[in-house]
């Protein structure tokens, strides 16, 4: 499967999706052991057949429920976009753990475990494989392990991140976002909510694309196909809005913190909730950036970002530490003690406004002049 050379769509592909994925592998150890006479493979690129979509901005709890109790799965056309997105989940989890180290300290893993008797999952497979390369490649990251394995029903990538190896040598170019001894240890922020009802939850997304739906979570478990997925390609922004987001973790100014993968945004606020804390989110800020965007897709696109939980007295610094950066961030409101539940508007306001009104409640004890 991975030896073979790949013929899609009539078009005989450059290299095989060995060949790619060696060329990003910081230890190329699979050679010609496994070689041989590979017949090539032929396949096409999956259509996709889009469904009518009616999607209902009041049935937001119904459409998270079913987001939250769906296993995930590659969806085909869409292979290249989904496996962008696993590697900034992956990389993005590393994020909440403790030590010091950035982004290029980082190396992948993959697993493709793949049902080939369908026709259009080869192509997804080698789509999958061709973006993987591209993608790390942009990172200048490495791909410390792989494997591609045959296996019946669906088809599923799994992807891991972790600190490389002391030692590890690549011939990856020397760059600046390498720390001289990084060092990693367990997940040192909750991604539980703080009873701190001033704090402020901001939604940092980590890629400018169009929130669509095509590909996600949400379009799985209500079994539509939105007919465009999100691009996931700007490599440069991503680290930029990595490494400023990893200072804040190591520095102490996240409370909370969660990853936005699978399921979108409303699915990561979620998670943050507990048995006591909820949140109070407005999605103002985004809507005014996308004008037209639909708020259903907002909330479940899976633009890969973060939600962080920061204290008030913090604002002003993240707000100027994201603006040196000129990395764009969503100030969305704050947890509620609601038991819980997530509760999301779309106000007329602005975030300057609700950050204003917010100075006023604080002030309104201390009396006028």
């Amino acid at each position: 499967m991975i030896h073979s050379s790949y013929i899609i769509d009539g078009e005989r592909q450059q290299l095989t999706p060995d060949q790619i994925l060696q060329s990003v592998s910081s230890f190329p150890v699979r050679d010609a052991v496994e070689g041989g006479r590979h017949e090539p493979i032929v396949d096409e690129t999956p259509d996709v057949d889009p469904s009518a979509m009616v999607l209902d901005s009041r049935k937001v709890e119904k459409y998270l429920n079913g987001v939250l109790h769906t296993e995930r799965i590659v969806p085909m056309p869409f292979a290249g976009s989904h496996t962008r997105g696993k590697i900034a989940e992956a990389l993005l989890d590393c994020i909440w753990k403790m030590g010091h180290f950035r982004i290029g300290d980082l190396s992948v893993d993959a697993r493709w475990q793949w049902n080939n008797a369908e026709i259009g999952n080869m192509a997804a497979f080698y789509r999958s494989v061709e973006a993987l390369g591209d993608f790390l490649s942009s990172l200048n990251l490495p791909l410390r392990d792989f494997d591609c394995t045959c296996a019946e029903g669906t088809c599923r990538l799994s992807v891991t991140a972790e600190l490389r190896p002391v030692g590890d040598e690549d011939d990856f170019i020397e760059q600046p976002f390498k720390t001289a001894n990084p060092h990693m240890g367990v997940s040192g922020i909750s991604n539980s909510l703080r009873p701190d009802e001033q704090s402020w939850l901001v939604y940092i997304p980590f890629d400018s694309s169009a929130y669509r739906l095509g590909g996600s979570l949400l379009a799985q478990s209500l079994g539509i196909n939105p007919p465009v997925a999100p691009a996931l390609d700007d490599a440069d922004y991503f680290i930029d809005c990595y490494e400023v987001v990893r200072e804040l973790v190591e520095d102490g100014i996240v409370l909370a913190g969660a990853t936005v993968g699978e399921g979108g945004l409303l699915a990561a606020i979620k998670g943050m909730a507990n048995s006591k804390m909820g949140a109070n989110v407005d999605i103002s800020d985004i809507r005014r950036a996308y004008p037209g965007t639909d708020i259903v897709n907002i909330l479940f696109a899976e633009i890969p970002g973060v939600v962080v939980q920061i204290r008030d007295i913090d604002f002003d610094y993240v707000d100027a530490e994201l603006l040196l950066q000129d990395v764009a961030f969503y100030p969305l409101g704050h947890p509620a003690e609601n038991g819980g539940a997530v509760r999301v508007r779309s106000s007329a306001k602005t975030g300057l406004q609700n950050i204003l009104e917010s100075l006023v409640r604080r002030q309104g004890g201390e009396g006028e002049d």
